[in-house]
């Protein structure tokens, strides 16, 4: 029997260190949140031009990691064994932010100051279409 509720879905990249409620592509993400004008930046450092190749990297490999772990999940026969997948997907997803040079923490950070910060967003947009 196939619970397709464990799905992996765009959108936990912000959590990669937390929670992976979702999946992993963040470059539908890194578009600023202009529905809340009243969201304040977070105090995050800046991030430097290293940092945004680094992400865009990282997050290229997130999105093969959630793509891959999409269709184990969507065929998982019970919540055990979904778990099973997240918690793979989970730990794959760590280890390809860290081989970018990046901590799980720091890449949600950028996630979250991309979010508010639309000309960081820009710039992570150029560097995923270059």
């Amino acid at each position: 029997m196939s619970l397709n509720r464990f799905r992996f879905g765009t959108g936990a990249a912000l959590a990669v260190a937390m929670t992976f409620a979702g999946g992993a592509a963040v470059a539908q993400q890194t578009a600023p949140q202009q529905a809340q004008p009243q969201m304040q930046q977070p105090e995050i450092d800046p991030v430097s031009d290293a940092e945004i190749e680094q992400f865009v990297a990282a997050n290229g490999a997130l999105t093969e990691i959630a793509e891959e772990a999409t269709p184990k999940l969507q065929a998982a026969e019970d919540q055990e064994a979904a778990q099973a997948i997240e918690a793979e997907a989970q730990a794959d997803m760590i280890a390809a932010i860290k081989a970018e040079g990046l901590t799980a923490q720091r890449f949600t950070q950028i996630v979250q100051l991309a979010q508010v910060d639309a000309e960081l967003a820009t710039k992570i947009r150029t560097e995923m279409n270059s």
